[in-house]
């Protein structure tokens, strides 16, 4: 009995083992690992926080110096300076054409004939009744001088004298009736023969021989239409009418060319003349400049593409259009100095879709962005990748297709 007990009382002595549950061991080994990584982020964020950014990769061009003309794109349409369309002056028959069709003639080349029997026969007239005339004048200038003697004698009155010299008077007026008659019946006689005025290119033939031809027929025989050299005539804004003036006054006929847009082709001419008005209600004025066309590539009544020079910008800084960025506040450049983007604005004077010219902002040789400019922010770093020359604008003009 006391063996029981004892054993009763240990076993009441000894301390209970704890079980501790599997879901808290997994709770804990849980945030253990949260706050570990929570630590490595922190500490990476460190990391990364002292490392600089990399540099921004660009590609850049250097701000040049040139005389840059400036030029604005209008279209026009080719003009004949000579445009005549060929009409006889007489009415007859057309017995002749001495051209085939698109024939170039030259000034005075005989073009058609019409049957000129009828007029040879009324200038036969005219000289007929010129010739009578002229034969009754010398027998009353014979009266005249006979009565004029004998009243001298006192043998006739001074009535037959007057009466004589009426009759020479009148006569000597028929005469020259008769004189323009032969005059009108010859002019009509030159014109059975049909000359060209100019020389040009012939036209469709609009009457075959045989034809009875009159002076009011609207289309005429055909027309003939000078080919070298050609104008063109366009239209410029009222507000660069003066620019544009002043510009041909100081450059001696100024500057325009035709652009043929599929070859870059372009065809020197001159400034020839402008419109002695602004146009009603447009706010424009016509201009015509002329072009020498040898090989009649252009065509009258054509639309052609030309490129004229306003005014010119002497020593300008020029800088690539791509470099020029619109801003809330204008327009800027982001130019690299020592690997570091800075954010410049400037101030454009004049601009075509390759270069731009900068009149405030920017000096010759300044390293402006011209692409990457969308990654970088001012005061980031910038590396280098490409530089490109900026080149000149007229040499590229003169390079970019045969110039004539």
């Amino acid at each position: 009995m006391k063996e029981d007990s004892i054993e009763t009382s240990d076993a009441a002595i000894a301390p209970k083992r704890m079980r501790i549950p599997w879901s808290f061991l997994l709770g804990a080994v849980v945030a253990a690992a949260v706050a570990g990584g929570v630590a490595y982020n922190a500490s990476s964020k460190t990391q990364m926080a002292a490392a600089p950014p990399p540099a921004t990769p660009v590609k850049i061009a250097r701000a040049a110096v040139f005389d840059i003309p400036h030029v604005v794109e209008v279209v026009g349409t080719v003009d004949s300076l000579n445009d005549t369309l060929i009409r006889t002056q007489v009415e007859g028959v057309l017995t002749a054409v001495n051209f085939n069709e698109g024939d170039l003639v030259r000034e005075g080349d005989l073009l058609a004939a019409i049957d000129d029997r009828p007029y040879r026969a009324a200038l036969a007239a005219a000289q007929a009744q010129l010739a009578r005339d002229r034969t009754a004048l010398a027998v009353a200038e014979r009266e005249l001088a006979r009565a004029q003697a004998l009243l001298r004698q006192n043998v006739t009155s001074a009535q037959i004298v007057d009466q004589r010299s009426a009759e020479v008077e009148q006569l000597r007026a028929t005469i020259a009736l008769d004189e323009a008659n032969v005059e009108s019946a010859q002019v009509n006689l030159s014109f059975t023969k049909i000359y060209s005025p100019t020389t040009g290119r012939v036209g469709l033939r609009e009457v075959d021989p045989g034809n009875l031809v009159r002076t009011g027929d609207v289309n005429g025989i055909a027309s003939v239409v000078q080919m070298d050299p050609v104008s063109v005539v366009f239209s410029v804004p009222q507000q660069l009418l003066a620019e544009l003036k002043n510009h041909v006054r100081s450059s001696n006929g100024g500057g325009v060319a035709i652009v043929d847009r599929g070859s870059d082709q372009r065809i020197q001419g001159r400034l020839a003349a402008f419109d002695n008005r602004i146009g009603d209600g447009t706010g424009t004025a016509r201009v015509r400049a002329v072009f020498d066309n040898e090989d009649e590539r252009l065509t009258p009544g054509a639309f052609v593409s030309l490129e004229l020079q306003t005014s010119v910008s002497a020593q300008a800084i020029v800088i690539p259009k791509v470099a020029v960025r619109l801003g809330i506040d204008g327009s800027f450049v982001f130019r690299i100095r020592d690997g570091v983007a800075e954010r410049v604005p400037v101030s454009i004077g004049y601009n075509d879709d390759d270069i731009a010219v900068v009149n405030d902002g920017i000096q010759a040789g300044d390293a402006v962005v011209t692409d990457g400019y969308s990654r970088l922010r001012p005061s980031a770093r910038a590396e280098i990748v490409e530089e490109a020359p900026v080149e000149n604008p007229t040499v590229m003009r003169v390079a970019g297709g045969a110039a004539r």
